[in-house]
């Protein structure tokens, strides 16, 4: 069967059951720190399949991994899930949950990326001038990277503009090295 199939079904069956009990953001809340540990420790995926850890064991260390405080819904499906011996795909399961929360709530995600920190005048500008057109709300993240030595990449849900330095000078070393193989 298809790996995308089953993290889809089982996130759209936790959504729906957590909108049923009116914990949805609880549970976004603890499935974004499932997937945000699954992301920093690479290990916990290799753990969870291991078929000689016992499931208990397991479940104990996917509550460490979304939080300290679970709800009765994430622990209900944590069960479902270890039952269903379907762990190995609990970190696409957490993400699609996140993608399907964010579109019933009308949630973007947005980035920006900059050689020096921005000020919190021009962050909140930004954070306006993308929510201008925009239903919803922006969940917006801003990071310093002094490798892109200038400029800025941006991001916006799907959409990415990379406008720093080090790609302008990338591209325009690919550009001179083509050309001068041409002439050769």
């Amino acid at each position: 069967m298809n790996t995308g199939i089953i993290p889809m079904r089982y996130a759209k069956a936790l959504f729906a059951f957590a909108q049923d009990k009116s914990v949805e953001e609880k549970v976004y809340a603890e499935m974004s720190t499932l997937s945000q540990s699954f992301a920093e420790h690479s290990s916990l995926r290799t753990v969870l399949d291991n078929p000689v850890m016992k499931s208990k064991e397991k479940q104990k260390l996917i509550f460490t991994a979304a939080g300290t405080q679970v709800s009765d819904v994430f622990v209900r499906f944590i069960d479902l899930v270890l039952n269903q011996k379907r762990e190995k795909h609990l970190q696409s399961i957490a993400l699609m949950y996140q993608d399907l929360y964010r579109k019933a709530k009308f949630i973007s995600i947005g980035s920006l990326v900059t050689a020096s920190p921005l000020s919190t005048e021009t962050e909140s500008f930004m954070k306006k001038m993308l929510m201008k057109d925009k239903k919803g709300t922006l969940e917006f993240k801003t990071s310093v990277d002094p490798e892109i030595l200038g400029g800025f990449i941006f991001g916006l849900d799907t959409y990415r503009l990379d406008a720093s330095i080090a790609t302008q000078l990338k591209r325009v070393k690919n550009q001179f090295m083509d050309k001068n193989r041409k002439s050769i």
